[in-house]
């Protein structure tokens, strides 16, 4: 064997040792960052999953992963036999932990999430995450509606229980709707957390499709088209049995700052 061929051998062995180091270097990069936390393994969406899907459908869609044991939601699936021949209720997007919330009887999962009260309609609207509790919400819940708007001009308005007051430019918030009934959400998320123990954000947009009379679809409608003006914001809160918003008032910055 001459120099030149040794030399090759030595090179190409070289190379490979390298690629194997390489390699194995990230393939613990998530075990040197778990190092110390205790762990869970989960499933996590990787792919998007449209609602419906059966579990045993999932297949490359869902990937089991390591999670701080302190951030894994308690119905967090590490099993798939928890979620065995039930389907998604709802749309399911990558980097949310898989819930056994979120399967459902197929016969279920093939109609509305909630149902539709007697005499209402639907609507959907699409708004950021920070808009409506981080983009966590879930067919059921009711949900308030905020509106801020800045007149253009000052302008005289009727105040119930004020009387007529000019507005003078200045930005009035007021909640408008409550008690709106929540039938489906698409894109809002339980997002996995990450080896360092944060959240990623969700996903940019949530729909929202809720249940309303015709008069307050009109309302809704308009307070949408509104919030999406310079100046203007529309905002949904998510309420609970006990909420009460007795309180609402108009309020600007004098009623702030008073």
């Amino acid at each position: 064997m001459n120099r030149r061929m040794v030399a090759a051998f030595v090179a190409a062995a070289l190379a490979l040792g390298a690629f194997v180091s390489i390699f194995m270097y990230v393939k613990n990069a998530n075990d040197r960052a778990l190092s110390g936390v205790v762990a869970k393994d989960v499933y996590v969406v990787v792919n998007p999953i449209t609602k419906g899907t059966l579990a045993e459908n999932l297949g490359t869609n869902i990937q089991l992963t390591k999670v701080p044991a302190m951030a894994v939601p308690g119905q967090a699936v590490s099993d798939l036999a928890e979620i065995q021949s039930k389907a998604a209720s709802v749309d399911l997007v990558s980097g949310e932990v898989l819930l056994t919330s979120r399967f459902v009887d197929p016969a279920v999962a093939a109609q509305d999430a909630v149902a539709v009260p007697k005499g209402m309609e639907q609507m959907s609207l699409v708004v950021k995450p920070e808009q409506v509790r981080g983009g966590i919400l879930k067919a059921g819940e009711t949900i308030g509606v905020v509106l801020s708007v800045k007149p253009s001009a000052p302008q005289p308005i009727s105040i119930p229980g004020i009387g007529p007051v000019t507005i003078d430019g200045d930005t009035i918030t007021k909640q408008i709707m409550n008690k709106v009934l929540v039938t489906r959400v698409q894109g809002g998320t339980v997002p996995a957390t990450d080896a360092t123990g944060t959240n990623p954000l969700p996903a940019s947009s949530v729909m929202i499709t809720v249940a309303l009379t015709t008069s307050d679809i009109e309302k809704l409608t308009w307070a949408q088209s509104v919030g999406q003006s310079a100046g203007t914001l529309l905002v949904l809160t998510v309420e609970n049995k006990d909420t009460d918003d007795s309180s609402s008032q108009y309020t600007n910055g004098k009623v702030v700052l008073r």
